[in-house]
Formats: C-alpha cells, structure tokens, sequence
C-alpha cells in the first residue's frame, strides 16, 4: 500500500498491526478515482484493459468463460487517469460477479475520432452504488461521454472516448501489479472474489 499522503499512512499503520483496511482502502481509492486530474499522458486503452482482463482471468473464482474481452486492432490512446479507469471497470464487474451466470462483455473499436467502449454484463440492481458516478466521470474527464441503462435490469454502458494521439503515453502495467499487491485495485473492489496476494 502507498504511503506517501497522512490518509494511506494512517491505514498502512493499521494494515501493519494486522488491522482490516481494505473497506477503508475503497474509500480512500473512490475518492482518489473520482477527483483525479486530467493527465498529462495517455493510456493505451487497449493494453490497460488487456492487463485488467488477463488479472480478472487469473484470480477470479469462477468458470471459464466468464470474462470476454474484444479489443480493438491497434493502440487506443485515451486521456484518462489509471485509477479511475481501473475502479470504474472494478465495480462494474463487482456487479457482474454479484449476478450468478452472468458473463462480463467488454467490447472496445475505434472510429477516426474516438474510442468505443462497450461494458455489457450483471444487472443494474447489483450495481455497486459508485459505479454510474465513475462511469460519468470516466467519460467526462476526457471530453467524451456515456450511455449506461437505467432500473434494475441488465446493464449495459456505452462510452465514446476522445483519441488523444498528440500525448505521450504511459507504459501500461503488468498483470503482476495487480495479483501479487495485497492493496491492488483487484483486492480492494473485489474482496472476496480473488484469489492471490490475500490468500
């Protein structure tokens, strides 16, 4: 767990005296998500997405099958700070986990302009009650926008992601990051669905 701000040290002194902090981490990480920056660089869309999936695949308890990622042909440089793509996706999976037999779809193409990302899966009514607000923000921080349903029915969002090829962009992390850090964002939005670094 990073300790560089009073907030995280406090709960990395609680986590070395074997206190649970992982609710307190989630709330930490929301707001840290929610109230992110602009960035200066860019992510691949593709790549980061690649590593979320390829985490998801290897330490959730569930069927194969259950996770289905299209990505798109080349690099997708979006405008869009890591953490808040990494809780937004979290907690839309959290509700697809929730669902029993549901299956996450995670359909992402191109068109000259922008990216388009399709999330498809779990039902609005096992929708972590974040997840619409991260959604709208991940698509507002970078000038683009969403379409999510609505009620307690399936659900489905829908973003149109501005490209920003002009950035320089940021080396996208390895699955490892996620399995093996006991405080990742895997753990913390999905506690008691990984496997990994808190077994």
């Amino acid at each position: 767990m990073l300790s560089d701000d009073p907030a995280r040290a406090a709960l990395a002194e609680h986590a070395a005296a074997g206190a649970q902090v992982l609710p307190q981490l989630r709330l930490l990480c929301l707001a840290e998500a929610i109230s992110a920056p602009a960035p200066t660089r860019a992510l691949d869309l593709n790549g980061e997405l690649d590593v979320l999936c390829t985490a998801l695949q290897e330490s959730v308890r569930r069927r194969p099958g259950w996770l289905y990622f299209a990505p798109a042909g080349q690099a997708v440089p979006v405008a869009l700070p890591r953490q808040l793509l990494q809780a937004a996706v979290l907690c839309w999976t959290h509700a697809v986990l929730a669902e029993t037999g549901s299956r996450a779809v995670m359909h992402l193409d191109t068109t000259p302009a922008a990216a388009v990302l399709v999330l498809r899966g779990g039902t609005g009514r096992n929708l972590p009650a974040d997840t619409r607000a991260l959604l709208l923000r991940l698509a507002a921080i970078c000038g683009g926008s969403v379409v999510q349903t609505g009620g307690s029915g399936p659900f489905t969002a829908a973003l149109r992601l501005p490209l920003h090829s002009g950035l320089p962009v940021r080396e996208t992390p390895s699955p490892a990051d996620l399995l093996y850090d006991r405080y990742s964002a895997l753990q913390v939005f999905l506690p008691g669905y990984c496997t990994g670094a808190n077994e």
